[in-house]
């Protein structure tokens, strides 16, 4: 199976996390314009747009965006990036994440073994989005990293308290992702720090 045909298939793995419509029979992904794509991911080896960027609206106002970039070369690196928004119906995401219980939704299927942690913990990275979670591990023969954040959080008495280098906890917009190296290359924290700093999330145009 392709990876953009898994990732059509997988991603809807995903929408159990928001509010529940997973089996609503109308779900429909429509194709988001470049203008409009809210996610940038500028990392070695990807392709300046992502090959695949999708949407789907609930009824009750959430959106979710899923974006791929594939390998220039074959064996090359690839990324996957799924942002799910409830602002529209003011709801919020809340709690930790688990990077790679997520790594392995978007994975699955792939001519791979399942992934395997290599890293005890979650490991904060600094990028001009703010602090951001990440987790590195392997894919077979490549090693990869899982990055996660929230933002435009629901603001509360104890998030006003927060550190400006910690991450939120919760809120209302969330992105995860997962880039790839290519096979047989080593993933560095320096590697993963560049990465993270990589993502480029711009507001939702009305």
């Amino acid at each position: 199976m392709s990876l953009l045909r898994h990732l059509a298939v997988t991603c809807l793995l995903l929408l159990p996390a928001l509010p529940a419509v997973a089996h609503e029979p109308d779900t429909r992904w429509e194709a988001i314009r470049a203008a409009d794509q809210r996610i940038r991911w500028q990392a070695e080896g990807l392709t300046a747009a992502p090959q695949m960027a999708e949407s789907f609206t609930s009824p009750l106002g959430y959106r979710l965006e899923r974006y791929l970039w594939k390998a220039q070369k074959p064996g090359g690196s690839f990324a996957i990036a799924v942002l799910r928004d409830l602002s529209e119906d003011d709801h919020y995401l809340s709690g930790p994440v688990d990077l790679i219980k997520f790594a392995t939704a978007v994975l699955k299927g792939l001519e791979a073994p399942k992934p395997q942690a290599s890293e005890p913990k979650d490991v904060k990275v600094a990028t001009p989005n703010g602090p951001v979670l990440s987790r590195r591990f392997d894919l077979g023969t490549r090693q990869c990293v899982a990055l996660g954040f929230y933002a435009q959080p629901q603001v509360t008495s104890s998030q006003a308290k927060l550190a400006k280098d910690e991450p939120l906890a919760e809120g209302s917009l969330r992105l995860d992702g997962v880039y790839c190296a290519t096979a047989g290359q080593p993933m560095t924290a320096e590697q993963v720090r560049a990465y993270a700093a990589g993502v480029k999330l711009t507001p939702r145009k009305e």
